[in-house]
């Protein structure tokens, strides 16, 4: 068995004293730099000839779920198996996958420098979609668990990702335990701090389901970079340029164009002595963006360090997402352990550590055209527009969450439907409106603002203060002819959002909010 390994070149030092006896199973692991097995061997000792699977459970001990590579001993004939960590399924190799102890793996770190990083995660989600036969959607789940695993590899001067390994099973299973390790170390600190964390948060406890192939061609691809000190642009476009793929097959209802939430922003004018949430967060740049703008006001490390990590807050309730935002602001500087992967319309009394009247900013862009029905409601909190309802469209509730979150005073920019400002039978949502705020300003955006994310509905910006005044007051209106961008999403020239938001502004230093 040993000489077998040997030729194909496992050094001795590799196979000794990793032999173990599971009754009639003899199991060999080899193991990598963390001590976790990236080959095993099984030797079928008992007249029952098991299959390999059945080895597997036999023998399982703590590490082997990171394995992939398998070789099982029967009746003096070797027979090697890859394994699908997601499906369990196994698929039988014509051999053994050689071990080679030379630098054929090594990766050299460097420093990014040029604008080329900003295709890394593109060309990564590529590999990972191309090798492995994965839908966009979910490479890009395993894009961000290994992204994950990079940057808690940098924090700990693991060195994880650019060390020398004698095959891609090596690197692989390596790779997979860090990423389980960072996981761990995440829930272990947050725990301490955030009630509820690894239920609210945790949606990164499932394991990176990758081939050995497709995971190791991207992680050298990462190897070749320095996350931590890249320039947080660099980042940003490249983790945008990543996903575009995914919104396009598919996942478009969760992204509001960048222009749009800068238009938002530039309105609202968050401070670094605010609370800001976002119940809908969906990729949560409405939480990275608010920290660009606020990073422009030349922040003391210790300010910004403290609105990355407390003031910077998200509710979003696809898993898929919440990993998004989460690798999103990681890259943007950490803050991701506030964005919380539940639903925004429960009763307060269901979340661990969310308060109404909390927030003195609320920047969303609610779910549209979802209609919910009265059987409904009893999995609802409280709501005012719910009365005397039969039924009631979901962005008219995300309307509500959103000014119950926010404390009296407290200012809100959220993208509707324009059906809700000019339609009869919104009458009673514009009537609640003027009893709980004072709108600041209405405006118009293109009809063609959601095209590109398959949404193709008029919409206007509502920004308002919370609080009822009896007294008359005056309000901005404004179109925004040009977004920037056509109905395919293709970039034009001539946009005027940012025309608007300084108008906006102006208005505000004369009338107040």
């Amino acid at each position: 068995m040993i000489e077998y390994l040997m030729d194909e070149g496992y050094s001795f030092d590799l196979i000794q004293n990793t032999k173990t006896e599971y009754g009639d199973v003899t199991a060999i692991r080899l193991l990598n730099i963390r001590e976790i097995p990236f080959l095993i061997v099984y030797i079928n000792n008992a007249h029952i000839n098991y299959d390999v699977s059945n080895l597997y459970e036999l023998s399982k001990k703590a590490g082997d779920e990171f394995c992939s590579l398998f070789v099982r001993f029967a009746n003096n004939e070797y027979e090697t198996y890859s394994k699908n960590l997601k499906t369990s399924q196994y698929t039988k190799l014509r051999g053994l996958i050689p071990y080679r102890s030379s630098k054929s793996l090594t990766i050299s770190e460097s420093v990014i420098e040029s604008d080329h990083f900003e295709n890394v995660f593109f060309e990564a989600h590529s590999f990972l979609r191309d090798l492995d036969g994965l839908h966009p959607d979910e490479a890009l789940d395993e894009l961000c668990k290994i992204i994950y695993a990079k940057l808690y590899d940098e924090e700990t001067n693991s060195g994880i990702f650019t060390m020398t390994y004698g095959n891609v099973e090596e690197y692989a299973s390596a790779i997979r335990s860090l990423y389980r390790e960072a996981n761990d170390y995440d829930v272990r600190v947050y725990a301490l701090k955030i009630p509820g964390y690894k239920r609210s948060r945790g949606v990164f406890s499932e394991p990176i389901y990758l081939s050995s192939n497709a995971l190791q061609k991207a992680c050298a691809l990462f190897a070749k970079y320095n996350f931590s000190k890249a320039d947080i642009d660099y980042k940003a476009r490249a983790f945008q340029n990543a996903y575009k793929p995914a919104t396009r097959a598919g996942m478009g209802q969760y992204f509001t164009p960048i222009q749009v939430i800068r238009l938002i922003i530039n309105c609202i004018q968050p401070s670094d002595a605010e609370l800001i949430i976002d119940p809908f967060a969906g990729s949560a740049h409405f939480l990275s963006e608010s920290l660009s703008f606020v990073e422009k006001n030349n922040l003391s490390k210790k300010s910004l360090s403290e609105f990355i990590f407390y003031k910077l807050h998200g509710i979003e309730k696809s898993e898929r997402m919440v990993r998004i935002a989460m690798t999103d602001m990681r890259l943007h500087g950490d803050g991701h352990s506030n964005i919380r992967c539940t639903d925004s319309l429960l009763p307060f009394e269901a979340y661990s550590d969310l308060l109404p009247e909390s927030f003195d900013i609320v920047m969303t862009n609610p779910p549209f055209g979802s209609i919910l029905q009265k059987e409904s409601y009893s999995y609802l909190g409280e709501f005012e527009m719910i009365k005397g309802k039969g039924k009631v469209p979901l962005e008219v509730l995300g309307l509500e969450r959103c000014v119950q979150l926010l404390r009296n005073g407290g200012r809100i920019g959220i993208v509707l439907p324009e059906s809700v400002f000019v339609n009869k039978s919104f009458q009673y949502v514009r009537d609640w409106i003027g009893q709980h705020m004072k709108i600041r300003g209405i405006i118009s955006l293109p009809q063609n603002t959601f095209s590109p994310f398959g949404a193709n509905i008029k919409t206007s910006v509502l920004i308002a203060s919370k609080g009822y005044t009896s007294d008359q007051y005056n309000v901005f209106t404004a179109v925004v002819e040009n977004i920037g961008f056509d109905s395919k999403g293709d970039d034009i020239e001539g946009a005027d959002w940012q025309e608007v938001a300084n108008s906006f502004a102006s208005f505000i230093i004369k009338e107040g909010w």
